[in-house]
């Protein structure tokens, strides 16, 4: 599955299906549309696409990336290596996990264990004023 990215607005479903299918039967193609707000309708700028044989996919990524197409220039990847999308329009770097700020299930097992050990730190604290009192 490959990502075809930077389309034109000339570019419509059967111009992008007839420039990568010379690269080998295509068995998927996904034209992106905007589903709402005031560009509904209108092709959302990527694609993707998804080949019979995966030498095809790599086939289509090293001709067509960086190529002109109807006056922009094709951003071609797999699908997992894709740019995400703002909803104008623009192109932001994908974060990492652990960029994103989302705890992995490693961290939060972690995270677990140090406040058990913060939690119990704290009672032996307390346990010792106490007995300082005695």
């Amino acid at each position: 599955r490959i990502f075809v990215g930077n389309l034109s607005p000339a570019v419509d479903e059967f111009a992008l299906l007839q420039y990568f299918s010379r690269f080998g039967p295509i068995s998927t193609f996904d034209f992106l549309f905007h589903h709402s707000g005031p560009n509904k309708g209108k092709p959302r700028g990527f694609a993707f696409i998804e080949y019979e044989h995966p030498d095809h996919a790599d086939k289509a990524i090293t001709a067509a990336h960086g190529k002109p197409l109807r006056g922009k220039t094709l951003i071609v990847t797999y699908a997992a290596q894709a740019p995400d999308y703002t909803s104008n329009g623009g192109v932001v770097r994908r974060k990492t996990l652990m960029e994103s700020g989302r705890p992995t299930a490693l961290s939060m097992l972690k995270d677990k264990s140090a406040k058990r050990n913060n939690t119990n730190d704290k009672i032996a604290m307390m346990e010792a004023k106490l007995r300082q009192m005695e």
